[in-house]
């Protein structure tokens, strides 16, 4: 037998039981009295009992609306948190963003994004995990990480990717060096330096072995410095130990005192990053409102990276 039942009669109940009055309990539910007796009478109509003896200077619960009392009321405000608790998540009152970010991206767009995010959603957290292009990409297909932003070079019916921002690859050497004088930056150029790259398995590494793969005497392009991180590239590159490969996207948070940068000409120097996300998967609300402050800190963060790169 399936049960028809209704939340606004049960809530009238326990109000009424609550307030030992229709009138009071009435208001509470905003309602009439005369549609609140409706509810109360069409409840019991379901139930085949009635749960109030009622008179003129008076009312209390049946011996039958007692029980009901004691069995309704903790499901009823189960039901109800419940129903908050979606809500919040809904209006993204709570939840938590869980991403993952190509480290330049990591510091330049969403530090920004959580900041203003903040302002506007102050009880959403985030978890935030750093890691290449390959490893964010299996990370989003094992369901261990919601969404990334990353490059998707080979788009898979598995992911989808909504543009966030166009970076280019840039050399970085201290002042005073040879490619300063340079009007522009050819990856060729790179050629008769000694360079500091990043390790493989990030985009940028990537880029410049597709570019680069060969000498014309048949060697591989080997860098003079292999690092992990962006800020030991920049570091040695300050130093004068060679010329850094970094995306432009990470020089507004790199120190750049003593360092000039310039924006590789070449074709290939380019790369278009995105909020990829499987494709089977809705982004939650948190997500969604972290996406949108996202895409509201760009247009800022893009212009002071043009600043910096020539």
């Amino acid at each position: 037998m399936t049960l028809n039942i209704k939340y606004r009669p049960v809530k009238a109940f326990l109000l009424a039981a609550e307030h030992g009055s229709f009138t009071h309990a009435a208001s509470v539910l905003g309602v009439t009295q005369p549609s609140f007796t409706a509810l109360i009478q069409d409840l019991e109509h379901q139930l085949g009992l009635r749960l109030f003896e009622r008179s003129t200077r008076s009312m209390a619960l049946t011996a039958a609306g007692r029980e009901f009392l004691a069995r309704v009321q903790r499901p009823l405000a189960d039901i109800e948190e419940a129903y908050r608790s979606v809500l919040d998540l809904s209006a993204a009152r709570r939840g938590s963003v869980i991403l993952g970010a190509l480290p330049s991206t990591a510091f330049a767009l969403v530090a920004p994004a959580l900041q203003a995010l903040r302002c506007v959603h102050p009880a959403l957290g985030a978890r935030v995990i750093e890691a290449h292009n390959d490893e964010l990409l299996l990370l989003l297909r094992s369901n261990q990480i919601e969404c990334a932003l990353a490059t998707l070079p080979d788009p898979g019916s598995d992911l989808v990717s909504q543009p966030v921002i166009d970076d280019v690859f840039c050399a970085v050497f201290a002042r005073g060096h040879a490619l300063q004088a340079a009007r522009r930056v050819l990856w060729r150029d790179l050629l008769a330096h000694e360079l500091i790259l990043l390790s493989r398995g990030s985009s940028v590494r990537a880029q410049f072995d597709r570019a680069m793969q060969r000498r014309a005497t048949g060697s591989a392009v080997l860098p003079r410095y292999d690092v992990t991180h962006i800020l030991t590239a920049a570091a040695m590159a300050r130093r004068g130990l060679g010329v850094a490969i970094l995306p432009r996207l990470a020089l507004p948070e790199l120190d750049m005192d003593g360092l000039s940068a310039r924006a590789i000409a070449s074709p290939g120097a380019r790369r278009s990053i995105g909020m990829v996300h499987r494709r089977d998967r809705v982004l939650s609300p948190a997500t969604q409102r972290f996406f949108e402050q996202l895409q509201a800190v760009v247009p800022a963060v893009d212009a002071l990276c043009a600043r910096l790169a020539l």
